[in-house]
């Protein structure tokens, strides 16, 4: 059985809300950012989710965007 964290995660995957947040901050962002866009996806019904995956979503869109595929 799925849980709701992965099931956030799939769903949260399949937006380009990461792409979003990675291309607005120029592939760069701080501990603020990051808390700021954990809260954006609480508000916008994304929890429970697995904050360390969505982290490694991140940083997989940000080696897109230094190499241009973003």
């Amino acid at each position: 059985m799925t849980s709701s964290a992965e099931m956030n995660l799939t769903r949260f995957a399949k937006t380009s809300l990461a792409a979003d947040f990675v291309k607005d901050h120029h592939g760069e962002w701080n501990h603020r950012d990051w808390l700021e866009f954990c809260a954006y996806l609480e508000d916008q019904g994304y929890t429970p989710i697995d904050l360390d995956q969505v982290g490694l979503l991140l940083e997989k869109n940000k080696t897109d965007y230094f190499n241009g595929k973003l």
